[in-house]
């Protein structure tokens, strides 16, 4: 015992460049919103009947854009403070944030919103419409008003029912509401597109009547972020101009990038990781370009989108995708089989004490993967019989994001 806490103490001790390393998480939230005042005032001049008559009507706004383009942060700022403005009012208003690679139907949408609202609705043994109705009249109750945000709103699209889909975007068309409590924001990925071949014309004119599009970042755009979130996560000095220049103008959509500040953060972040091991080795004292170089070659940038997109996974789906890795990599195929890929699931599971899930529940997680772009999957290969499912994996290599996966899986089961 006496060896661990020797182990911890020198740890605590040990010089790093960073401060805060949590600043460059996808999930920190910067006190200034950078080059998104177009956005946040469109926000603002279609919410303000919310403040002036609540519940007069029921306001529904369509965010979308790139991945890596601000809507997430764009979307819980503005909620945050329209909030306060109404609690200044005495307006008991809410902003709630669900993130629908989650919760894909209206059940799960109802219970989340519910939970953040510490409201207790029973909701087993009820239809979906039953469980909004519930919703809506505890709402009432309360007298408290919701705008509720449903991130990557292009995966409830994709699995939800046609009904759920109907009650959540046409809520008040169904039940007749004197008082509209309800208020939406979506958020899609990629064109509104992604909308408009999921539903009705009618139910597409919608979500296009307040349509905020939010365009890939410039280089000197994504060089402010970058300082911005430098200044609080590294040591002074640390980190040098010319490294934020070389990482905004490689990431930069005007420089032949692709515009995601996420991704560019990412960058920064793992050349900051390698600099603090050279700090420890006594080869380095900051961030240098040599370090962002180092990333990009050793990193891949298909394993910086794949850590990118892992903060939005839950610990099964990790895990599933780690069984894929370790069947590709232990078999030696480009593409395994499902009936390989849940077998080597069940093992990773038995390692870590985890009840393994089942095969519907493991196909679902292997749908998600897919449309997020991490996964490839096929349903027959050459010189074999019949149809199946065949799962292969992106560029980056097996061993690297296996080590990214193990680290995010220990970080997840310590939370």
């Amino acid at each position: 015992m006496n060896e661990l806490r020797e182990l911890i103490e020198s740890e605590i001790r040990r010089p790093s460049v960073f401060i805060d390393e949590s600043v460059l998480y996808p999930e920190f939230i910067p006190p200034v919103i950078r080059y998104r005042d177009k956005q946040l005032k469109q926000l603002v001049e279609l919410f303000k009947p919310v403040i002036l008559k609540p519940g007069a009507g029921s306001v529904k706004v369509l965010l979308a854009g790139p991945v890596g383009t601000g809507k997430t942060l764009t979307s819980i700022v503005f909620g945050r403070e329209i909030s306060r403005v109404a609690e200044s009012r005495s307006i008991k208003l809410r902003y709630v944030h669900v993130n629908c690679s989650k919760s894909r139907n209206l059940v799960g949408i109802i219970r989340e919103a519910k939970d953040s609202l510490y409201l207790h609705i029973p909701d087993r043994g009820v239809s979906s419409n039953e469980l909004l109705s519930a919703f809506l009249k505890l709402l009432s109750r309360e007298n408290m008003y919701l705008i509720l945000a449903l991130d990557e709103f292009e995966y409830f699209l994709n699995t939800a029912p046609p009904e759920d889909r109907h009650a959540i975007i046409r809520m008040y068309d169904i039940l007749q509401e004197e008082v509209k409590r309800v208020n939406m924001i979506f958020i899609v990925r990629g064109s509104p597109a992604n909308v408009w071949s999921r539903v009705d014309s009618v139910t597409g004119s919608y979500l296009m009547k307040n349509f905020i599009p939010f365009e890939p970042y410039r280089a000197l755009e994504l060089y402010t972020i970058l300082k911005d979130r430098v200044d609080a996560a590294f040591h002074q000095g640390v980190v040098g101009d010319e490294v934020l220049d070389y990482i905004s103008k490689m990431s930069g959509y005007d420089t032949g990038g692709d515009g995601n500040a996420r991704k560019a953060l990412a960058v920064l972040h793992a050349a900051g990781k390698l600099a603090d091991k050279d700090l420890a080795d006594g080869r380095a004292t900051r961030v240098t370009i040599d370090h962002v170089r180092q990333v990009v070659a050793q990193e891949y940038p298909a394993l910086i989108d794949l850590l990118d997109s892992l903060h939005y996974l839950s610990l099964h789906e990790i895990l599933v995708l780690k069984a894929v890795l370790l069947a590709m990599r232990e078999s030696g195929l480009d593409y395994v089989p499902m009936s390989l890929i849940e077998t080597t699931y069940s093992k990773v599971c038995e390692e870590i004490g985890e009840k393994p899930r089942k095969h519907t529940q493991i196909y679902t997680y292997l749908t998600d993967l897919r449309q997020r772009g991490i996964i490839i999957t096929k349903t027959s290969l050459k010189g074999r019989r019949g149809r199946s499912t065949y799962v292969g994996f992106g560029a980056a290599p097996l061993g690297a994001a296996l080590q990214k996966l193990d680290t995010v899986i220990k970080q997840l089961r310590v939370g």
